[in-house]
């Protein structure tokens, strides 16, 4: 499914996405299964879930806990340990679009000031190395994150 958008967090667990192409009808917050060899199965926990109504095209934002702006939790979203990093991405039913994934952790976003938040890197480097999260201000993110993605 072709990438249409990327995700950001802000420290105070609100997510924001901005779609460039397309749109999502979910997202999906998990934590990745350490232990993933070549050829094995994914055993990823699944923390969250969320579904949006409408779909989203452009921007939202919504809070991990509540939902909210369209934005509805399906079940119960599961507690989070500070130190561990967490996976969110976009979907749609019908696999036709998707946004991009961010791995975060809470102990990241508290580090963040005011109207920051995390979002992709932008240079991602040719070897398989963690390469540390951008942060930008929610206005740059609604601004250029579609330039720069």
């Amino acid at each position: 499914m072709p990438g249409g958008g990327v995700f950001g967090m802000l420290a105070d667990g609100t997510a924001v996405v901005q779609m460039c192409e397309g749109h999502i009808d979910g997202a999906t917050l998990y934590l990745p299964d350490p232990d993933v060899r070549p050829r094995a199965e994914r055993n990823d926990e699944m923390i969250g879930e969320w579904v949006a109504d409408p779909a989203v095209t452009g921007f939202s934002q919504f809070s991990l806990q509540d939902g909210g702006n369209g934005w509805t939790l399906k079940g119960r979203l599961k507690p989070r340990d500070p130190a561990k990093r967490y996976t969110i991405y976009g979907w749609t039913y019908d696999n036709s679009w998707s946004a991009a994934h961010l791995d975060f952790s809470q102990d990241e976003l508290a580090k963040l000031k005011p109207g920051e938040l995390v979002s992709l890197p932008t240079d991602l480097p040719e070897e398989d190395v963690e390469v540390p999260n951008r942060v930008w201000t929610l206005t740059e993110f609604q601004a250029k994150a579609c330039e720069v993605y």
